[in-house]
């Protein structure tokens, strides 16, 4: 044994393994998942209970002025549990499975402080929930009408643990406008540099301040004028505020550097309209995207006419196809619903590809990606992510970045991440 191997390699170790608190250990938590029970099993007029499970049990203890939820979701609870009391809201008895309110879902705007409430009912239709529901979110507005973003019912009459459906239509506004928004991390608000959008349907980080830490790490581990991958991406958060601070940096210094493309992925659609959301806040000259609203505007009639003839094929010769459309229609990928990045279109240099993890790498999202980021839930990664990610690199495999440019190769010969060269994990914990 080697002493002195041993003590640099624990050296090292305690760097790798660095500790690092990134946000106040009191009132950070912004999103909270609470559980609710009734009051009393005598009677309605004690409303409900809100709080968490004991442990190794389904019991509700209240945790009023909690040290770690932000003010706001201490002062909503104990709205919600007055105001059950006062329209005698039955809670959800877990061992019958009645009662009405199973779980509060509370998100903090953070520039507001204002808080978007999510009630999760006993119900498999939103007819239901009435006429409880209606009582409820009136006497909410009623004693504190400054406090809510908005409101949202969401049915669940599952007996398991899970507190949501699968199923995005059991989700329901009540109140409010849909989407919940915070500063992409990185950016300036003072120069309008971008506006992340959540819905109450998509994940969230409940430290959004710690996680915007990391998103700061990640961007650091980015190589300037990289292409860019992530996948188990939720709203973009990762990827997105990469893609905000090298452009800025390529900005600032003059030098190109800005990332060439970023493809986003994950099996929420919900997720894909809040990325489509954040993008169109964010400069025009980092994203290559056109806002909708500017995409047909100053036009005159003869114009978008003759725009629209052109797209529809109107003036050439039946079957006649020019050599562009032949070269195009050779490096298009067939299949598929998301948009190949080109780098003759800037307007393809950010997208999101609605599909879990494994099925977004086998239809090409990181073919030419020399970064990839993933954030997997608590599960890890997928068995066949990890697989696809631990091949060796092949280099007798030709660069391609759509898939129909290796159309020629056998699929399970092909490495669909051989030209990464940094891996990003961001995780959970050790276990994921």
């Amino acid at each position: 044994r080697n002493d002195n191997y041993y003590d640099d390699d624990d050296e090292e170790d305690d760097e790798f393994y660095k500790i690092k608190v990134p946000s106040p250990t009191t009132q950070w938590r912004t999103q909270a998942k609470l559980a609710v029970s009734p009051g009393s099993t005598w009677t309605r007029d004690s409303g409900c209970s809100i709080g968490l499970y004991q442990r190794n049990s389904h019991d509700v203890l209240s945790i009023p002025d909690c040290r770690v939820h932000h003010p706001s979701i201490n002062r909503a609870v104990d709205v919600i549990v007055k105001a059950t009391q006062k329209v005698r809201t039955p809670g959800y008895q877990e061992d019958i499975g009645q009662g009405l309110l199973r779980y509060v879902q509370l998100q903090v705007e953070t520039s507001t402080s204002k808080v978007c409430l999510s009630l999760v009912m006993n119900a498999e239709r939103f007819k239901e929930c009435q006429p409880h529901l209606s009582y409820l979110v009136k006497e909410l507005k009623r004693a504190d009408p400054k406090l809510w973003h908005s409101i949202w019912c969401h049915c669940n009459d599952s007996r398991g643990n899970a507190i949501f459906a699968r199923d995005v239509t059991r989700w329901h506004p009540v109140d409010g406008p849909p989407y919940v928004r915070e500063a992409i991390p990185g950016s300036d608000p003072d120069k309008r540099e971008g506006l992340m959008y959540f819905s109450p349907y998509v994940f969230r980080q409940g430290n959004l301040g710690g996680f915007g830490e990391i998103a700061r790490e990640v961007w650091e581990a980015v190589p300037r004028g990289s292409r860019v991958c992530e996948l188990y991406a939720g709203v973009g958060l990762l990827g997105l505020s990469a893609l905000l601070h090298h452009g800025k940096l390529e900005e600032e210094d003059g030098v190109k550097g800005g990332l060439r493309w970023l493809r986003c992925s994950d099996e929420n659609p919900e997720n894909a309209r809040c990325f489509d959301r954040t993008v169109s806040t964010m400069p025009m000259h980092i994203t290559g995207r056109t806002p909708k609203k500017f995409q047909a505007g100053g036009k005159k009639k003869g114009q978008r006419r003759r725009n629209n003839a052109k797209h529809s094929g109107k003036g050439k010769l039946d079957g006649e196809r020019s050599i562009k459309d032949l070269m195009d229609s050779m490096t298009t990928e067939g299949g598929g619903n998301a948009p190949r990045p080109s780098k003759d279109d800037p307007s393809e240099r950010v997208t999101y590809l609605q599909a879990n993890a494994a099925s977004a790498l086998y239809r090409g999202q990181a073919l030419g990606a020399d970064v990839i980021i993933v954030d997997p839930p608590r599960k890890g990664l997928d068995e066949a992510v990890l697989r696809q990610l631990t091949l060796r690199h092949d280099s007798n495999q030709p660069y391609a970045e759509k898939p129909a440019m290796i159309s020629h190769l056998p699929r399970h010969a092909v490495n669909w991440t051989n030209d990464a060269r940094t891996l990003i994990y961001v995780s959970c914990g050790f276990d994921a």
